[in-house]
């Protein structure tokens, strides 16, 4: 077998489908740290089955796949093949070989040989005893090849248990040793069962010799009461002939009164119908009479209404009369008095003319005197400001004198005030200065303490940042959990849902299922559980008898007739109380590829084992369908071989393959179901963790917050303190700089106060002088006010005088003007009542000429409704006429009324009569019945017979009923003694005897099984043992070999710790290089340590060569001489195996036919040049993404 290439794709820092092509016997993979070649060997152990995220590098599996980078996005799935070719050497089907490893995001996970979905179980049985594996010594990682020496004495014969190739001959014991296990399990289990059958078998016994005696009486109990309960039933039923005979000849007579009865009813019904059509035509005829009277009345009330209508429209019109001349009067008065009010409005215009002449010139001379006051006003007025002015200017003068004066003690207080302020300032200054060190210190602390809380602040965000990346990371956990569990839970559903309607089930069986007999126990699926993973097998081995119904007595289905029709279709039974126990005829070889019989990966309830162990007891699991035909020849002895997948060999030697029949999947589903259930709480359990983390972290996160809180308010707290701190040493700092500049100052102030004294005193002296010439002035201008007031007063007596003459005259025009306004008033008035008076003047005539109109029509209606009256009156005597002869007829027919029901009365009480006498014969004919029912119900509940059937062929006979019911009595004494009997005891007597012989049977198929199991481990030891032996002795010798050609000299050896228990002994290694004598491996140096584990490996290699062997950086450790040697062997081995080698060593590159170089031009993607050293052509360049 030979490594062809490796196929990553989507796998860590490989995102594009990247090969390395191993076509050399010698390939070195170099490149700088981190440019992902150790990757390769990764994927190399993860597609041989690697579970160990440690080992992989990774924290989580799904770490494999390309999680993406700056330039690329992540990928959904990660895929590695290996391509091998001559690999029949290996058991496989062809010489090319592919082996696939897939993980998908989801977490699901897959496996292929040949594009093949497979297990990992078989890849790993594959490769067992070929040195390849995840733990084999064809894959050494780094740091690995000084495990090999460090490793426990025990751990470190997996290497050589490999080589020996006993790991299968291993497995096949483990798989021994658990079987054993089992059965010796089974054998206790069944001992138990054994002994319990027998004590209940004993404690049985008793009971059915007292259930046979029972029957035995209860039988003759049930003949004397079918027979005694057929004589009753005879008595009742000749009783209810007789019965029934006098009910019909009553009811005939019932007949024949209840016909009089309907007639005279049906006379007396013709009668009231014929009085209500009479006493209906006498209602219309009282009605029309009763209408005709009452529209007389009416007319004649109208005739009355007429009369006075015309008598107060004849009134109403002498009145209008009457009124025409009084308006004709008032119009002429009105004319009259228009005249004279325009005479007087005449007069009244004229007076009004003069007088307004004389106000006009009263007015003229009333403007001359206010002009004339207006400027002696004016004049006085200047004077008076004048004196004003003076006298302000002279309060000025007294108020600036006493100011300066209360200004002059100012200036003074303030030179005694500012000489002290000098001292006070000096102190000021001094304390000052102490308080700004003592603020500039505290001002240091704070910011030391800020600087602290803004670092604690700043850690806390970080943590808060990673938990929230946390959390984020747990929903999306928990969303793809939740989204897993909705897919289960989806495909349950959709499973339960077959299982209900019983999908893939023939509806024949399904009908027989739906009867619900007793004796009917299910189907084959319904009995049988298979693991899932061999649920196709076992569904390809009852192909055909899944839906099979499965019945536990056979005599209870054949008596039942209706079962068949009730089907509608063909129904295959399996009648459990039929089956013969198992019995093994002949012993299966152990060999490779037999997994093991069906009925092992089954379950079933332990009622039904006979059954299952018929049907799946010969059915044998095999891994391929070349390994039965290999056991063909056990067909014959009823075996059947079938593969996981579902093709199987049969006993008959057919051989079928390919889908399985309509009632497939019934096995698989139910697997199905169960593994679902179970995959299902294991999502639940982890989403309620992630659910839980996700508190946890919420939790964490609100901590770290409110920390962050206390954090910040602390600093705010401490920013406050600082920010007033530095105003307070601002505001020292100002004073300082204030006091500093302040006392030049204070000097420069004290002098210019000392001369602002001295000018106030010369302003005083001058304010003096002015205030005398300011007093001489107003006594002259207060003269010259008296003169202009007297002159004022004789002009304002003559205004007052002319002023009253104006005002009389204006009263005089104010009221002519209104006598005028009222006069004009007047006329109009007058006017609108002229025109009012000869309105009413024409619409009073209007009024005479209506009342005249309504006058004679009101007398034509008077005629009109005297006529209608005398065709009401004859109407009216044509009603009472036909009233009179309708009551009449009407009193004839309540005497024939009277007759015909004193007749139906009599009838009636007749028919009463019969009908109490057919009611008392019905109500016997009813306890009649009610006692044969209750005897049938009886009779059927306690004796289990249909009284009715067993009737029919009944006859009537002379019989001792007295002795019969004492021989009933005495029987039922004697089953009372019996006390409680288990009827059941019979049969269950019966089914332990059976059961006792079938486990007693099975001990004895464990025994045997026993037997076979503990000469298989003998025999699987005694072959270990002889090559192990063999294996070590040749390693050894190589070991020795090896070590002398690496070191130049030295002494190593192998031995095993305890050499009588080869097979679970420890191996020690000793190592002693040239010139030294080293009692310890751990004393020795890093690169001797090393050479000893590479001298170990090739030992290994050249007793049993590997196909191929990874080595990445096991040179890391050497010198250049070392390197030169470790380069050699490799040489020498490589005639036989493929060496594939990741080095940073120039040496070992230069032994290499093929060179492959490793990357990273961009941050997170990387780079694959291949060279051969034959040509030095660069070949085709790929490109992958780096995991980070």
């Amino acid at each position: 077998m030979r490594l062809e290439k490796i196929v990553l794709d989507g796998f860590k820092s490989f995102a594009d489908k990247t090969e390395f092509d191993f076509n050399q016997q010698i390939t070195a993979i170099v490149g700088p740290n981190g440019c992902g070649k150790s990757n390769i060997v990764d994927a190399m152990k993860w597609v041989l089955g690697e579970q160990s995220t440690k080992s992989l590098r990774s924290g989580q599996m799904a770490d494999v796949i390309f999680s993406g980078s700056a330039a690329r996005k992540a990928m959904g799935m990660a895929q590695v093949s290996l391509h091998f070719s001559n690999a029949s050497s290996i058991g496989a089907e062809q010489d090319e070989l592919v082996i696939t490893r897939r993980l998908y995001r989801s977490g699901e996970s897959e496996y292929l040989i040949n594009n093949k979905t497979c297990r990992l179980k078989d890849i790993r049985e594959m490769f067992m005893d070929t040195g390849v594996g995840v733990r084999a010594y064809s894959i050494i990682e780094q740091g690995q090849i000084s495990q090999i020496l460090t490793t426990s004495k025990t751990d470190r014969r997996f290497i050589f248990e490999e080589a020996a190739g006993i790991s299968k001959y291993k497995a096949q014991k483990k798989e021994a040793l658990r079987r054993l296990e089992h059965a010796e399990q089974n054998l206790l289990r069944l001992a138990d069962i054994v002994g319990e059958v027998q004590k209940q078998l004993r404690s049985i016994k008793l009971q059915a010799g007292k259930a046979r005696s029972y029957l035995q009486y209860n039988q003759r109990l049930k003949e004397l009461r079918v027979s005694f309960s057929l004589a009753q039933y005879h008595q009742i039923q000749t009783e209810t002939g007789q019965k029934n005979t006098q009910v019909d000849e009553l009811q005939n007579q019932l007949a024949s009164v209840a016909a009089k009865v309907s007639q005279n009813e049906a006379k007396l019904s013709s009668l009231a119908a014929e009085m209500n059509e009479k006493e209906n035509e006498i209602n219309r005829c009282d009605n029309n009479l009763i209408s005709v009277t009452g529209r007389i009345e009416q007319q004649q009330q109208k005739i009355e209404f007429l009369h006075k209508r015309i008598q107060e429209t004849q009134e109403r019109k002498g009145l209008e009369e009457q009124n025409i001349g009084q308006i004709q009067q008032r119009l002429e008065d009105f004319e009259q008095q228009i005249k004279e009010s325009a005479s007087k409005l005449e007069n009244i215009g004229v007076i009004v003319e003069q007088k307004s002449s004389e106000l006009e010139k009263l007015q003229e001379q009333i403007r001359t005197i206010n002009l004339a006051c207006a400027e002696t006003e004016t004049e006085l007025q200047d004077e008076k400001t004048g004196i004003i002015d003076i006298v302000r200017h002279t309060a000025q003068l007294h108020n600036e004198i006493q100011s300066i004066s209360v200004y002059r003690n100012n200036l003074s207080g303030q030179k005694d005030r500012l000489t002290d302020r000098v001292s006070q300032t000096r102190e000021q200054f001094e304390s000052l200065l102490g308080g700004k060190a003592q603020h500039q210190a505290r001002l240091d602390d704070i910011n030391k303490v800020i600087g602290e809380l803004q670092q604690q602040l700043e850690n806390k965000r970080q943590q808060i940042n990673q938990i929230d990346r946390d959390v984020a990371q747990t929903n999306e956990q928990l969303a793809q959990a939740r989204e897993q569990r909705s897919a289960i839970q989806s495909e349950i559903k959709v499973i339960s849902d077959m299982e209900d309607r019983r999908e893939g089930i023939d509806t024949a069986v399904k009908k027989v299922l739906a009867v619900n007999k007793p004796f009917i126990k299910g189907i084959i699926a319904d009995i049988i559980r298979a693991k899932p993973k061999y649920a196709a097998a076992i569904e390809a081995a009852l192909e055909g008898k899944a839906d099979a119904i499965v019945a536990d007595s056979t005599q209870q289905l054949l008596n039942d007739k209706t079962l068949a029709q009730q089907a509608g279709g063909r129904v295959r039974f399996i009648c459990t109380d039929r089956l013969e126990p198992f019995v093994e005829s002949i012993e299966l070889p152990q060999t490779d590829g037999i997994i093991g019989r069906a009925v092992e990966f089954v379950s079933f309830e332990p009622q039904y084992a006979q059954l299952v162990w018929r049907m799946l007891g010969k059915t044998v699991i095999i891994e391929n369908t070349q390994k039965a035909f290999e056991m063909a020849s056990f067909c014959s002895y009823g075996y059947s071989f079938v593969t996981v997948e579902g093709d199987i060999l049969n006993s008959d030697a057919s051989f079928c393959t390919g889908p399985i029949g309509k009632a497939s999947g019934l096995i698989s589903r139910k697997s199905r179901l169960v593994q679902l259930t179970g995959e299902l709480q294991q999502v639940s359990a982890n989403i309620s963790g992630l659910e839980e983390k996700l508190a946890a972290g919420v939790r964490e996160n609100e901590h770290l917050e409110k920390l962050c809180k206390d954090f910040r308010t602390s600093v705010y707290e401490a920013n406050t303190e600082k920010t007033n701190i530095t105003s307070d040493l601002n505001v020292i700092e100002q004073n300082i700089k204030r006091l500093s500049q302040e006392q030049p100052v204070l000097t420069s102030e004290i002098q210019s106060l000392e001369k602002q004294i001295s000018e106030t005193v010369q302003k005083e002296y001058q304010s003096k002088q002015q205030l005398e010439e300011l007093e001489t002035v107003n006594s002259q201008r207060s003269q010259r006010i008296e003169q202009l007031e007297a002159q004022l007063a004789e002009k304002k007596k003559s205004l007052e005088q002319n002023s009253g003459e104006l005002t009389e005259l204006k009263v005089f025009i104010g009221q002519a003007q209104e006598q005028k306004k009222a006069v004009e008033q007047k006329i109009a008035g007058l006017n609108m009542q002229f025109e009012h008076g000869k309105n009413e003047l024409n619409s009073t005539q209007n009024d005479i000429k209506s009342c005249i109109k309504q006058i004679e029509q009101s007398q034509r209606d008077i005629r009109n409704t005297e006529t209608e009256i005398a065709e009401m009156l004859a109407q009216k005597q044509a009603a009472q006429n036909q009233s009179v002869e309708l009551h009449q007829e009407v009193e004839t027919m309540l005497a024939q009324r009277q007759q015909t029901e004193e007749a139906l009365k009599q009838d009636r009480q007749r028919q009463n009569e019969l009908d109490q006498q057919i009611n008392q014969l019905k109500l016997e004919l009813g306890q009649l019945q009610v006692r044969a029912t209750d005897l049938m119900q009886r009779v059927t509940e306690e004796l289990g017979m249909d009284l009715v059937a067993e009737y029919q062929n009944y006859t009537a006979g002379e019989m001792n009923w007295d002795a019969v019911r004492d021989e009933i009595t005495e029987l039922r004494g004697k089953i009372e003694r019996l006390g409680n009997v288990n009827v059941d005891a019979i049969e269950q007597q019966e089914e332990l005897e059976k059961r006792n012989e079938f486990l007693t049977s099975q001990i004895e198929d464990l025994n045997n099984s026993k037997n076979q199991l503990q000469q298989l481990i003998n025999r699987l030891n005694k072959e270990s043992m002889d090559k192990f032996a063999i294996t070590f002795e040749q390693i050894r010798a190589n070991f020795q070999e090896v070590f002398r050609k690496l070191f130049g000299g030295g002494k190593a050896d192998v031995m095993l710790e305890q050499p009588e228990d080869i097979l679970e002994s420890g191996i020690e290694i000793i190592a002693r290089p040239p010139g030294k004598e080293t009692r310890s491996i751990s004393l020795l140096s890093g690169g001797e340590k090393t050479m000893t584990a590479i001298a170990l490996l090739f030992a290994i290699f050249k007793t049993k060569p590997s196909p191929f062997c990874f080595l990445d950086e096991v040179d890391a450790a050497l010198d250049e001489a070392n390197n030169e040697r470790f380069n050699l062997i490799v040489q020498e081995f490589q005639k036989n195996s493929q060496f594939v080698i990741i080095t940073h060593a120039k040496r070992t590159m230069s032994i290499a036919d093929m060179l492959f170089g490793i990357t990273m031009q961009q941050k997170g993607i990387s780079k694959k040049i291949s060279v051969t050293f034959d040509s030095f052509q660069p070949m085709q360049e790929e490109e992958a993404v780096a995991v980070a």
